[in-house]
């Protein structure tokens, strides 16, 4: 899985409705909420707040809101963006300030899938890796034989690139 570097803003007028979109990565469901208090604070007159966003290692925390607009117009559209995208770890919010023009339902769905597009399209993205710590008191004279156990059992632990050290000996 792939997540992005850092926030990204974008902003779209369609059909005279402005729509500020930020993509923000993010690892927990605090920071989210976090995030959408503080949008929603910043842009308190704004029309719409939707938001969608992934956690986790398979994507396996979704959840995304309409906040008020037509069901599965805004919302939807936008997480399936990030999921194309392979994505995760990330928060959308697509901010509206309607123009006094209906886009409908149709027209609803591209502009927030748009607004969602033209942030991915500006990431940097950053690959997602699982580490793992693990600390062992062993005898001095047997560093070796776990060297070598850690070299077979794991072939991608890079040794020489301090993914991989003996935290002490005994």
């Amino acid at each position: 899985m792939k997540s992005i570097k850092k926030t990204i803003v974008t902003e779209n007028l369609i059909n005279k409705s402005r729509f500020i979109n930020y993509l923000i990565p993010v690892d927990t469901i605090e920071q989210v909420n976090n995030k959408l208090d503080e949008l929603k604070k910043e842009y308190p007159d704004a029309n719409h707040h939707c938001f969608c966003y992934i956690l986790g290692e398979h994507q396996e925390i979704q959840k995304y809101s309409d906040d008020g607009e037509p069901n599965k117009t805004a919302g939807l559209p936008m997480i399936e963006v990030l999921k194309k995208h392979d994505l995760t770890n990330v928060l959308n919010v697509s901010i509206r300030y309607f123009g006094g023009i209906k886009l409908g339902a149709g027209g609803l769905v591209r502009a927030y899938t748009k607004s969602v597009s033209n942030g991915v399209v500006n990431c940097q993205f950053t690959t997602r890796q699982i580490l793992y710590q693990i600390q062992a008191t062993i005898p001095f004279d047997s560093i070796g034989q776990v060297e070598k156990f850690i070299r077979e059992q794991f072939p991608n632990i890079n040794t020489t690139n301090n993914n991989f050290f003996i935290i002490s000996t005994n």
